[in-house]
Parts: C-alpha cells; structure tokens; sequence
C-alpha cells in the first residue's frame, strides 16, 4: 500500500514541478523579481521559492502567485477568480519592473554584457540608446541585476571594488 502512495505523490510532485515552472516563467515574462511576488501576494521568499521548484503543498500559494503573473490554469478558470495579485506592486516597484524590462531587452538579451559589465557601464549604455534619463541612478540599475543574478539570468564577479555582470 505504501508503494502506490509513493508513486500518487511522485505523479503530485510532477505536476507541482510543471506548474512551478510555467509560473517562474510566466514572472521572468512580465519582469517581476521574487520580491515583487511576495509584495503582491503576502506569500514568504522561501515559500515562493519552493513554489517555483514544485516543492510547495499549499494549493492556496500555488493559487495566489498565479493571480500575482496571471497565469490562467483551468482552476482558476473554472471558479472564475479574477485574475490579479492580492496586492498591487508599488509605484516605486512597478517602475522598476520597467526598467527591468529595459535592462533585459537591451542588456541581457544583446551581446553587451560580454566579458562583464559594471552597473556604471551598464546605466551609461542605457542613457547612450535613451532608454533612461541621466536621472535614474546607478542604485536603481543595480537593484535590477541583483534580482536577475537572484533569477539565475545573469552571473556576477567580483573584480577589484567591482561587480562585473555576465551572461548566465
């Protein structure tokens, strides 16, 4: 009896697993980091980890971040839920979604970041292709490659005083 519960929660742990990752995906898509998931859904860091590893049990978590990145799975469907977050990001924090848009479009997703970047480097190419004024600050970029180094899209190295961003 124990070996068909074994193997009822490994097919759970699948789909847990599968849903886990569409809804990391569905984050990383609008630009959000794991800090504007928690803001929005009062749900822990770690829990929202373990949601995105397929670890989580709380159907409740599960349901509440997909609100959060509107994604629309046949339950939420099915009960009609409206689909938006618990709570809405800040101004200061949807913002930064923006400019985390503009990073990755123009930074990440380019050949820029080569053998490594500093977050200087990185604001004086966003000003240079006016994708940001000289008004925003270096702490705001930095903000941003921190939370894609958190997400595992970009690496950072330490070199001298210096944090230099790369690729994956």
């Amino acid at each position: 009896m124990t070996h068909k519960f074994e193997k009822k929660e490994n097919n759970a742990s699948i789909y847990r697993i599968k849903l886990g990752m569409k809804l990391k995906e569905n984050r990383l898509m609008k630009g959000f980091s794991i800090s504007d998931i928690v803001e929005m859904t009062s749900i822990s860091k770690s829990s929202i980890i373990k949601i995105e590893k397929g670890e989580a049990k709380d159907i409740d978590n599960y349901v509440e971040y997909a609100k959060a990145v509107e994604y629309p799975f046949e339950t939420l469907i099915d009960f009609k839920i409206k689909l938006e977050p618990l709570n809405e990001l800040s101004a200061l924090r949807k913002q930064a979604t923006k400019l985390t848009a503009k990073i990755r479009k123009n930074i990440v997703n380019t050949s820029f970041l080569g053998a490594g970047k500093t977050t200087a480097e990185i604001r004086g190419e966003l000003i240079r292709i006016n994708e940001i004024t000289n008004t925003v600050k270096s702490t705001e970029i930095a903000g941003v490659m921190r939370n894609l180094v958190e997400d595992s899209i970009l690496r950072k190295e330490k070199r001298g005083s210096k944090n230099l961003y790369l690729k994956g």
